[in-house]
């Protein structure tokens, strides 16, 4: 048996949504985005049972571009799995910025809305 979540809609009533909550921090913070600032889409989406999906969307995407984004800065700049065992600190150091590279485009593509 599917275990059923509640939304509360912006009308107050509980909405039920089969599709579990399987996204992370872009979700929640497109969650958060949709709520304050579009709450006739968020109410379409919870009225018709279909914002867990919309939001494990959302992860899985933003997760996707997150990884081309990052291999794609690694590979312009010549970035190695060997430097990863020569110079670990160098590598960890890039490896972080470039995470925080792509966390702004997510941003920007995925949560700001």
């Amino acid at each position: 048996m599917e275990e059923l979540i509640y939304h509360t809609g912006t009308d107050g009533k509980q909405y039920p949504d089969t599709t579990p909550e399987e996204y992370g921090r872009v979700g929640a913070e497109h969650l958060k985005q949709l709520r304050q600032k579009a709450p006739e889409q968020y109410q379409e989406l919870v009225v018709a049972g279909k914002l867990n999906a919309y939001l494990n969307d959302i992860e899985e995407r933003a997760f996707d571009t997150m990884e081309r984004i990052v291999s794609s800065m690694a590979k312009k700049d010549g970035l190695t799995e060997n430097m990863k065992d020569s110079d670990p600190m160098k590598w960890v150091g890039l490896m972080n910025n470039y995470r925080h590279e792509a966390d702004k485009v997510i941003r920007e593509m995925y949560i700001d809305i």
